[in-house]
Order: structure tokens, then sequence, then C-alpha cells
């Protein structure tokens, strides 16, 4: 089989990226400042005691030795400036907001993706004060349950955090959208559905209950007694039990004083010195829905 004459193959034009020169930042370029740094393609000025002062990450990299005498020095200059990579310039930008705050009366960094940016370089290079900053504005915002899981999760946020954020998601009355489910992930999203569904389950059994289950047993014996023959509250003088509410959200309401009546604790058993109690918060001491979350979510409230 006879073939044509071959036809050299049209050479392809390759994209070559061509070095742009670097930009000084409009702001935060100082010219008296002693520290040049670059990220991507923008330079900034700044003051090494900045850093050092709030970030022990800092402070143990300008002290390492330099190089030869006559080296030029990471961070001396425009021509030899100290490079990070790995951030936007943006997210650096929004860090030095803190840092040198153009007011200090208001903060500039207002909504959670700012703040974001932020926490996560304070907790890169560990400025401590800043990484608290940054946590109580956000927290001060109204970011939806899902978010707030996030961060505990991205950020290490644990104790009263994530027990907060995993509560309010596992106790709203919407359960979990696919987006949700997708970005918390399949076995996050698996206990938030578990952790769901026995909350119901309680919400339910304890509406199918009477009020007295909320009472204790000697309180709910003394009421049954006071309310027997020739009985009635008025018959034995102590004040009724109120019920406050309807339906589901209904609860038994008594008053203290009648409570203390004849409510003694045990004795210890003898030869059996009675237990000191410590302040030290354990798990039966958190609320019954909270110790629930935290159980399912491996939250350690010690924190």
């Amino acid at each position: 089989m006879l073939s044509g004459p071959s036809v050299p193959a049209t050479p392809r034009a390759s994209v070559v990226a061509v070095p742009t020169c670097p930009i000084r930042h409009s702001e935060y370029y100082f010219e008296d400042g002693n520290l040049v740094i670059l990220v991507e393609n923008t330079l900034f000025r700044l003051f090494r005691s900045t850093f050092t002062r709030h970030s022990v990450v800092f402070k143990d990299l300008f002290s390492l030795p330099t190089g030869p005498k006559g080296q030029p020095i990471e961070g001396d200059d425009d021509a030899n400036p100290l490079t990070f990579s790995g951030i936007s310039a943006t997210d650096f930008e929004r860090l030095l907001w803190v840092l040198y705050p153009p007011d200090f009366n208001t903060p500039k960094p207002t909504s959670a993706a700012e703040w974001h940016s932020i926490l996560s370089l304070a907790s890169r290079w560990e400025l401590a004060s800043v990484r608290a900053l940054a946590l109580r504005h956000l927290q001060s915002l109204s970011l939806p349950p899902v978010d707030r899981v996030l961060l505990a999760r991205e950020f290490d946020l644990g104790g009263r955090w994530a027990l907060a954020a995993y509560t309010a998601l596992c106790e709203r009355p919407q359960p979990l959208s696919l987006d949700e489910a997708a970005r918390l992930g399949l076995p996050t999203a698996t206990r938030v559905a578990q952790v769901r569904e026995e909350l119901q389950a309680r919400k339910h059994s304890s509406a199918g209950k009477g009020g007295y289950h909320s009472l204790t047993r000697s309180a709910a014996a003394r009421l049954g007694a006071g309310t027997g023959a020739g009985g009635g509250a008025g018959g034995t003088g102590r004040p009724p039990v109120r019920i406050t509410g309807h339906g589901e959200g209904a609860h038994w309401s008594i008053s203290k004083n009648y409570l203390a009546q004849g409510e003694t604790p045990l004795a210890p058993a003898r030869g059996v010195q009675p237990r000191k109690t410590t302040a030290k918060a354990s798990p039966t001491a958190i609320p019954g829905t909270a110790r629930l979350v935290a159980e399912a979510f491996g939250i350690d409230m010690g924190t």
C-alpha cells in the first residue's frame, strides 16, 4: 500500500512564564522598616520586632545564625526578601490589619472570611494573642453550625467551642443537607444523624411520661400522700406542685422550701468515710444533651 509524502508536524507554541517584577504593597511597605517579606508577587517592608514579639516561631527563626560576613541576608532588602510560600498576599495583608491596625477603635476585619485568614496564619506561626482575638470575633458572628464545626476541626478547637458547635448542629430542627453532609464527611455526618435520632427518642420518651418523672422520688411520694384521702394540697399544708407550659415543653415547678422538707441525705455506712467532693468537672456533671454530644464526638471538656 502506497503512502503519500509525510507532512512535517506543526510545532506547538509553548507558553513561557515571564517573571514579573515584585511590586511594593501600597500600605504595608514602611520606608523605615527593617524586614522585607515577599508573598506571591508583593513586597512588604515591616518591622522584625513585631513578629519576634508576638510569635515564638519568628523569634526562633531570627535567632538562627546568619551566613558568612558580607553575604546578603534574607529580609534585608528588595533584592533579598524573606519569601513566604504557600500563603496568599491577601491573607497576609489581613494579618497585618491586626499587627498594624489603621484604627485602634475599629478593627478593620469584619467578615468571617477575613477573620478566618487571620486565624489561619496566627495558628500557623503561633501568634497566640492574635489567634485568641480572631476566635473571639468569630464567636461573636452568627456562623452556621456546620461552619463552626469545621472551624473546630480545622483549628483543633476543643472544649466549649466544639461542644456548642456540635450541640447546635444536633439540636436544630433541620436535618443535614447533602451539601452539609459532604462538607462534614461521612463519619461526622453519620454521628450527627445518630445523635439527632437519640435526642428525638429522648424527647418523645419524656413527653410520654407524666410530670412526676421529673420529681425526686421522695417528693413524688409526699405528693401522693398529700393528695390521698382527706388530703389535697390543703390537707398537708404544703404548697402544691405547679405546672408551667404546655405540651412537650411542660415542666414541674416546685418551691425550694417544699423540696427541702424531709429531704435528708443518706448517712454513710458505718466505718465508711464520706467522699470529699472536688471542683473538677466530671462527665456526669455535664447536662444530658451536652454529655451525649461530648461522648459521641470525643470532645474533651477539660480543655
